[in-house]
């Protein structure tokens, strides 16, 4: 998805749901802003980045008791890669154990980090019981 893209989606939200259009503004505000701190155009990566952050900050708004967050969270994870489940998370960590050979686990969690496809804090758990 592009900036683009992202925009008409929040004009159209605008008219339909102003939860949705105040949720996808900010995604495109953060989008934006971790773009120009790298001095990027803004990518499909940013608006990754910017909706793992939000929906991060709606989780800690939900366990805090603000249930209107969960609306918010759903946006966001649209936006972000399916995760893998627990099978799959530990075949890849088994494959990268063997790889390094042994279990550092700042290196199977950098690999894993640049995959984006893995829930870190499942992954942290299933090395650890490895």
């Amino acid at each position: 998805m592009t900036i683009l893209e992202l925009k008409k989606m929040m004009m159209k939200a605008k008219k339909e749901d102003k939860t949705k259009a105040n949720a996808l503004m900010m995604l495109v505000d953060s989008a934006q802003k971790i773009a120009k701190e790298k001095g990027e155009e803004v990518s499909e990566k940013h608006i990754i980045d910017a909706a793992k952050k939000l929906a991060k900050m709606a989780k800690e708004s939900i366990e805090a008791g603000m249930e209107e967050a969960k609306k918010e969270l759903e946006i966001y994870e649209s936006f972000l890669p399916k995760m893998l489940n627990e099978e799959e998370t530990t075949k890849i960590i088994k494959n990268i154990i063997d790889e390094i050979g042994g279990k550092n686990m700042g290196e199977i969690m950098k690999r894993l980090k640049q995959r984006g496809d893995i829930d870190l804090g499942l992954a942290s758990k299933i090395i650890k019981s490895l």
